[in-house]
């Protein structure tokens, strides 16, 4: 039977302080990029595009895949900098290409340059978000290692 001065048994998870951060990095912004995705690849249906909108579908349709893929590999291992900064870049381009699109004398629908607008401003803030917890968890860990 354990005294009651010495200290109760440490869990693994204790061990490593930025378990919950990583988990939450992991699985929480991976299931937000999943829902996004899925949004943007079935908003021509809900918000009714026209048949003359196609180059702004071919667009939403290919950032929505590559993000999709994207947030299913961060289930699959645990995800670096680098799929984040691909989601920032996507985020940019489908938040402002319904006006570069349209420059291009090309026909797009009113309703989608307000999805890919919102989608494209989620993918940019879930990005810098994971980024952020990406820099606390090596912060925190470079911090444990010198407390070491």
């Amino acid at each position: 039977m354990p005294d009651a001065t010495s200290s109760p048994p440490t869990a693994p998870a204790l061990q490593d302080p930025t378990a919950l951060l990583k988990a939450a990095r992991q699985q929480i912004i991976g299931l937000l990029l999943l829902l996004t995705s899925v949004t943007l690849m079935v908003a021509p249906w809900i918000a009714g595009y026209p048949d003359t909108a196609k180059d702004a579908h071919r667009n939403e349709l290919g950032i929505a895949i590559v993000v999709f893929l994207i947030a299913l590999l961060r289930f699959a291992r645990y995800p670096s900098a680098r799929p984040d900064l691909f989601v920032l870049v996507a985020g940019v381009w489908l938040a402002v290409s319904p006006w570069a699109l349209s420059a291009q004398k090309t026909t797009v629908f009113d309703g989608a340059q307000v999805a890919d607008l919102v989608i494209g401003s989620l993918y940019v803030l879930l990005s810098l978000t994971s980024l952020g917890m990406l820099w606390r968890i090596r912060t925190r860990l470079s911090r444990h290692r010198a407390d070491a």
